[in-house]
C-alpha cells in the first residue's frame, strides 16, 4: 500500500516538474528588417535573413519581424534582394509588422509627421503579406518611444487603433545592440577570439536579463507573464540565435505568437508613462503604479569590455 502511494506521489511530482518546465512562454520579436547596419552589403543582408529565418523555422518559433521599408530602396529604387529578404519571412509563415518607414524618433517629430511615417511604412509589406494570406496588424515603436507627452501618447494610440494596428509591447528590453556592434566589429577585423568572447557574453547576459524581468513580473503579478523579447535583424543573431533559443528552452520557455501573448490580462495593465525614455512595458506599468526605486534594482548590465570595445556606453 505504501509502495503504491509513494509511486503515485512520485508520478505526480514528475508531472508537476515537467509542467513547470514548460509553463513559461516567450514571444520572439525581431526589429529593423531587412537589416540594421552595413547599408551597402546586400550579400550580408541575405545571409542574416536566411539564417535567422532558418533558425526560427527549425525551432518552430512563431516570431514576428518589424520592417523599415526605407531599407527596401537603394538609390531611390526598390531593391529586389531586399524585398526578397522580407518576402522570405512571410513565405515561411512568420509574421511581419510595421516599424515605420525610416525608423524616425517620435519624440523628435510632430504627431502628423510620425503618422505619415507609419502610413508610408506599410505599403510593400502589406502587399507581401496579402500574397501569403496574411495581414499586417502590429506596430512596433522605434526606440520604444510612445510619446514624450501624454497628448502625444494618446494621439498615437488613437491613430493606431483607428488604422487597425495593435501596439507591440516589449517586456524583455536589453542592450543587444551593443553586443551586435562589438560582434560586427570583430567580424570585420576577422578576430575570431573576440567574436566568440562577445557572443558567449551575449548569451549569458540575455539569460540573466530574462531572469531579471521574470523577477519584476513576479513582484508585479505574482507570476511570470508571457514575456516579449526584443532582438534585432543582425549578424550576431544570424550566427547565434539557435544557441539563444536553446538557452531559453533550458529555462523552461516555450515560444508563442505575439497575438497569443497579448491575450494575457497583464497586457491590459494601466500605462500612464509619458517620457523620453524607451523602456520596457513592465517598467512602464511599474512607474504608473508608483513603485519605489528599489523595485527596479538588480538589472544586469552589458559588460564593460563590450562597451569599451565599440565605444558605446549603456
Amino acid at each position: 500500500m505504501l509502495k503504491n502511494f509513494l509511486s503515485v506521489i512520485c508520478c505526480a511530482l514528475v508531472t508537476v516538474s515537467v509542467w513547470g518546465q514548460g509553463s513559461k512562454q516567450m514571444v520572439i520579436t525581431v526589429d529593423d528588417l531587412p537589416y540594421i547596419t552595413n547599408k551597402e552589403d546586400t550579400l550580408q543582408h541575405i545571409y542574416i535573413n536566411e539564417n535567422i529565418v532558418r533558425q526560427l523555422v527549425d525551432y518552430k518559433v512563431p516570431a514576428i519581424g518589424f520592417v523599415n521599408e526605407s531599407k527596401l530602396f537603394v538609390d531611390g529604387r526598390l531593391s529586389d534582394p531586399e524585398v526578397k529578404n522580407i518576402d522570405l519571412w512571410a513565405s515561411k509563415g512568420l509574421e511581419l509588422g510595421n516599424h515605420t518607414y525610416s525608423h524616425f524618433d517620435y519624440n523628435r517629430l510632430t504627431a502628423r509627421e510620425f503618422f505619415s511615417e507609419i502610413k508610408k511604412g506599410e505599403r510593400i509589406t502589406k502587399s507581401i503579406l496579402t500574397n501569403y494570406g496574411q495581414r499586417m496588424q502590429y506596430f512596433r515603436h522605434p526606440f520604444l518611444h510612445r510619446g514624450d507627452t501624454p497628448e502625444k501618447v494618446d494621439s498615437l494610440a488613437s491613430y493606431l487603433q483607428s488604422n487597425g494596428y495593435i501596439e507591440a509591447p516589449v517586456t524583455i528590453d536589453n542592450s543587444e545592440y551593443i553586443f551586435a556592434s562589438a560582434y560586427r566589429k570583430a567580424a570585420a577585423a576577422a578576430d575570431e577570439a573576440m567574436k566568440k568572447k562577445v557572443a558567449e557574453s551575449y548569451l549569458s547576459y540575455m539569460v540573466e536579463k530574462t531572469k531579471y524581468y521574470e523577477l519584476i513580473s513576479d513582484k508585479m503579478f505574482e507570476r511570470n507573464i508571457p514575456q516579449i523579447l526584443l532582438i534585432h535583424d543582425n549578424l550576431l543573431n544570424a550566427d547565434y540565435l539557435s544557441k539563444l533559443l536553446d538557452l531559453f528552452k533550458a529555462e523552461g520557455y516555450e515560444f508563442i505568437s505575439l497575438g497569443e501573448a497579448l491575450k494575457d490580462e497583464a497586457y491590459q495593465s494601466e500605462d500612464k508613462y509619458a517620457g523620453k525614455g524607451g523602456i520596457t512595458w513592465l517598467h512602464r506599468w511599474a512607474i504608473t503604479q508608483k513603485r519605489p526605486p528599489e523595485f527596479y534594482q538588480g538589472e544586469p548590465k552589458c559588460p564593460e569590455f563590450v562597451q569599451e570595445y565599440v565605444g558605446i556606453s549603456e
